[in-house]
């Protein structure tokens, strides 16, 4: 008799065993995620890059060949309009005038010649000595000695002018942002003007050219705000004010944008040319109201989500008719549905009238999550309690 009681006995604490472990219930956890209630003003917005420019840049060259014989200015120089930048070689220049003048003269003898025998071929035409073709041979070959002539005179002209472009001027009054040239070198100008020089008229004053996507230039208008960071600087935030749209297109690999110009202020000099701005135009704006967040307007509990609620003692109190908006709100064990009159969004949030203020929060989803209790036998001991005890000994 004792022997079957004890076999009774292990044989319940098996059992007890085995549903403390694998038989109990899990336990349901519900996690509610709301966001609250904010009053503030919301806007629409056109995201873009660009790169930073000078307001006003030129570029400086040389209208003669020759080789640079000395350099004035450095990157970053400050220089005023008519400053010498650098100067070329002028032997050759100064012999091409000696070359003039002599040729000039020349012509001037040949021209004076033709219009001595041109006298005399009239007089002795008047005579009739000779015929009227040799009159008219006179003439020509007077008229062809005045052109050379002419031809001569602009040509030393000419060398003139060329030997006043040897010494390089700036032509405003800016910095020097580049500069492409060393003492010793060789330009040649025959088909193309080499660049020597850049200068920018201000860097107080710079603009961005940022490239917008056709799908948003339509959003875009003058004198909307634009706020940008640049890698450099990444917590500083600058801003700035559409001033041009550029209606020519550019396309690369069939993406189409369009070159929108921004001016801003740099008074502080950190901003330098060639920089990439990261640009938020902003192209409508919100009066500051209440608004709430897309997700929460979006957010409807589903069926399975209520038959979870009701075993865990939640109800709902919805509305008895449809309306165009509507968020939830946890108030206790109540999801109380409330409706809202929208008017402005921006994609994210938006604007709203009704009963709810900045005091309240607006459910966005309900996550419920099944976690199993950790089960404890009277055989077996708990391994945290006696790996602690374990370490309490040592």
């Amino acid at each position: 008799m004792i022997k079957k009681i004890t076999w009774i006995v292990i044989s319940a604490i098996i059992l007890l065993a085995i549903y403390w472990y694998f038989l109990q219930k899990s336990k349901l956890e519900i996690t509610f995620h709301a966001e609250p209630i904010a009053y503030e003003s919301i806007y629409k917005e056109v995201s873009a890059t660009g790169t930073i420019y000078p307001l006003k840049m030129v570029d400086v060259g040389t209208q003669v060949s020759g080789e640079i014989v000395e350099i004035m200015v450095d990157y970053n120089d400050y220089v005023r309009k008519g400053q010498v930048l650098a100067r070329m070689d002028v032997k050759i220049l100064k012999s091409l005038i000696e070359e003039g003048r002599t040729n000039l003269y020349k012509t001037e003898v040949l021209l004076n010649q033709s219009e001595r025998a041109l006298k005399r071929t009239n007089e002795m035409f008047k005579d009739s000595l000779i015929a009227s073709v040799e009159v008219e041979k006179a003439q020509d070959e007077f008229n062809n000695a005045k052109a050379n002539y002419n031809i001569a005179k602009l040509q030393l002209k000419k060398n003139l002018i060329n030997l006043g472009y040897a010494d390089i001027l700036s032509p405003i009054n800016g910095v020097v942002i580049s500069k492409n040239c060393e003492i010793g070198q060789t330009v040649a100008a025959s088909f193309a003007t080499p660049k020597l020089f850049s200068i920018a008229n201000n860097l107080k004053k710079m603009k961005i050219e940022a490239s917008v996507d056709e799908a948003d230039i339509g959003q875009v208008k003058l004198n909307q705000k634009v706020f940008f960071t640049v890698d450099s600087y990444p917590e500083e935030e600058y801003t700035g004010v559409v001033k041009e749209i550029q209606l020519e297109p550019n396309v690369v690999q069939n993406v189409v944008t369009y070159t929108v110009i921004i001016l801003v202020q740099n008074q502080d000099l950190k901003l330098m040319p060639g920089m990439t701005a990261t640009l938020i135009i902003r192209t409508l704006e919100n009066l500051p109201s209440l608004t709430v967040s897309n997700s929460a307007l979006a957010y409807n509990p589903t069926e399975e989500d209520w038959k979870e609620l009701k075993r865990n003692q939640y109800r709902k109190e919805s509305l008895n008719s449809e309306v165009a908006n509507s968020v939830w709100v946890l108030k206790g064990k109540v999801l109380k549905e409330i409706a809202l009159e929208t008017n402005f969004t921006n994609g994210i949030k938006t604007a709203f009238t009704g009963n709810l203020t900045t005091a309240d929060s607006v459910l966005t989803n309900i996550v419920f999550q099944k976690e199993k209790k950790e089960g404890r036998s009277l055989l077996i001991p708990n391994r945290e309690k006696t790996k602690k005890n374990a370490g309490t000994h040592n």
